[in-house]
């Protein structure tokens, strides 16, 4: 039976306080979902250790908001060194004021890691883009590639770009690691966070599928190619 990557961490409550306290620290974006898909993109403001409140940040008159806080399910998701880091956000409250708005939650009783990756994930040696076809009416945008696995892809959004929300999913996009590596894949947008200084934009993880088999084998020759080279260095 495969592990399941994803693990409790802790249900330590100073471990869980710290986590949470170094990603309010950093200023690491987290990812509020819905089962109803509704997303939005936050950070930590405070642990209140006192009343056991996390507050979130939140931005008044987004309509989105009011739509989370009346979900019945809504789920925390954010990285931190590297590390994805999730938990459900319970009685999730959306506190409008003037010039600011705040989110609360209880605080997690458990957080939840993926603590290792079941596929090798390599940054492409040379150039690479994926071409996609985002807004209505469509246009192409080209897209840097930040890392790519057998099953899921990262890049990089220029700003000024179209935001892409967590869950949007993107018809056939067009990737290119190298001339020799060159194929279309379905995406699903599960993350989106800030680059890390000095790039800018965002950071747009996302799954693939619909991969043809000839495709993989490309792929899979390219990985381990890419992964034989950091070896030998």
């Amino acid at each position: 039976m495969k592990a399941n990557p994803l693990l409790p961490l802790s249900p330590e409550p100073v471990e869980i306080l710290t986590l949470l306290g170094r990603m309010a620290e950093q200023g690491e974006i987290l990812s509020l979902s819905s089962e109803d898909g509704v997303s939005y993109l936050s950070a930590i403001d405070q642990v209140d250790r006192g009343r056991r409140l996390l507050w979130l940040r939140g931005a008044e008159g987004d309509e989105r908001l009011q739509q989370l806080v009346q979900s019945r399910e809504v789920v925390a998701v954010g990285y931190l060194d590297h590390v994805k880091i999730q938990f459900p956000a319970l009685n999730l409250l959306w506190l409008p004021g003037p010039g600011r708005s705040q989110l609360s939650c209880l605080l997690p009783l458990h957080i939840y890691r993926f603590q290792r990756r079941l596929h090798a994930r390599v940054r492409p040696p040379g150039p690479a883009v994926a071409r996609v076809r985002l807004g209505a009416p469509a246009h192409e945008f080209e897209l840097e590639v930040i890392d790519v696995s057998m099953t899921g892809i990262g890049l990089r959004l220029a700003p000024g770009g179209p935001l892409l929300e967590v869950g949007a999913q993107v018809g056939r996009a067009s990737i290119s690691l190298e001339p020799a590596t060159t194929f279309e894949a379905n995406l699903k947008v599960m993350h989106v966070t800030p680059c890390r200084p000095p790039r800018s934009g965002y950071h747009v993880g996302c799954t693939m599928s619909g991969v043809g088999e000839e495709a993989l084998q490309a792929l899979q020759r390219f990985i381990g190619k890419v992964q034989a080279r950091l070896g030998a260095g």
